[in-house]
């Protein structure tokens, strides 16, 4: 079992082990340490990354999953940068220290949208309601725009189309003219022949043109009643219209807004947040004051081989 945690320890710190094979017990408990405390993290952000996948991103399982390991390479590969370090840290310890009060921020607001899951939908719906009340006199004013124009052009093509009809009733048809020339041949006295062109004028009654126009504005009159029987309905169901195109868009910084609110309106709920907070910032520094502790062995043994080649680098140079 501990050649297994032991090879499980240096794949995730990368760890030589032949240096650890010539430490002592000190450094198998540094080993040991570091590797809970890396799974501790894998644990929480592998976790923490499906949950936000699944949650707000909407992805399949494979890709919720895809999402967690991506979430645990990175924080692996954070934590390395610490492990790793020959020496004193100096001002890495301050960059990890405001990284872990980053990544705190964000774990333990992706965590309490999921604890506080149901207070979220209540303050959702209060929220909601409030965004309708504030968008739905703006949309009223567009929809009132539109009905007062489709009705302006509805009135002016109904006074129109009856100013037409008024002229077809009075005048259902109307006379057309047409002429056609022919030539007549007249034999004269002398007996030859003298070609005439002759013109006949004929009247046909054929229906008013106006009557097509009219018809046409009839179909024109009828699209325009459907428009504004549109809009009236539009008008009517223009809260529940915009409420659920509300309801509809909700996300991460929609859910993140409720929080905040929640957490002012509720002292519980923010003593809540605070120590969970300071939980996954004591989580992320693990690591940090596990390096910041006493020396081990395979930290020494490592600190001396770079000396010495540093050394000889040196010797060479002179």
């Amino acid at each position: 079992m501990r050649k297994l945690w032991t090879k499980i320890g240096c794949f995730l710190t990368e760890w030589n082990p032949g240096i650890l094979n010539s430490c002592t017990e000190a450094s198998y408990k540094q080993l040991r340490k570091y590797t809970s405390a890396l799974l501790i993290l894998i644990i929480l952000w592998g976790l923490i990354g499906y949950l936000f996948a699944e949650r707000y991103v909407k992805l399949s399982w494979w890709g919720c999953l895809i999402t967690a390991i991506v979430m645990i390479i990175i924080v692996l590969q954070i934590e390395r940068q610490i492990i790793l370090t020959v020496g004193n840290l100096g001002w890495l310890k301050l960059f990890r220290m405001l990284i872990a009060v980053i990544m705190a921020v964000i774990g333990s607001a992706i965590i309490d949208q999921i604890i506080f899951k149901d207070d979220i939908g209540k303050k959702m719906i209060e929220i909601v309601d409030r965004q309708v009340k504030e968008q739905l006199p703006n949309r009223l004013t567009v929809i009132d725009a539109k009905l007062r124009e489709l009705q302006l052009e509805v009135d002016s093509l109904d006074r129109y189309n009856l100013q037409l009809n008024e002229e077809i009733s009075r005048q259902p048809t109307i006379q057309t003219v047409s002429t056609t020339t022919s030539p007549i041949t007249i034999r004269q006295a002398d007996g030859t022949d003298r070609i005439e062109y002759r013109t006949s004028i004929s009247r046909n009654p054929i229906p008013n043109p106006k009557m097509k126009e009219a018809e046409i504005n009839n179909q024109h009159l009828e699209d325009l009643r459907i428009q504004l029987k549109d809009y009236g309905k539009r008008k009517l169901d223009a809260e529940n219209i915009i409420r659920d195109e509300l309801k509809s868009k909700q996300g991460f910084l929609e859910e993140l807004n409720a929080i905040i609110e929640i957490l002012k309106e509720r002292t519980i709920a923010l003593i809540f947040y605070l120590a969970l907070f300071v939980f996954l910032m004591s989580l992320e520094l693990f690591v940090v004051f596990s390096k910041m502790g006493e020396k081990c062995d395979y930290d020494l043994i490592v600190e001396h081989q770079l000396e010495q080649k540093k050394k000889t680098l040196n010797k060479l140079v002179e």
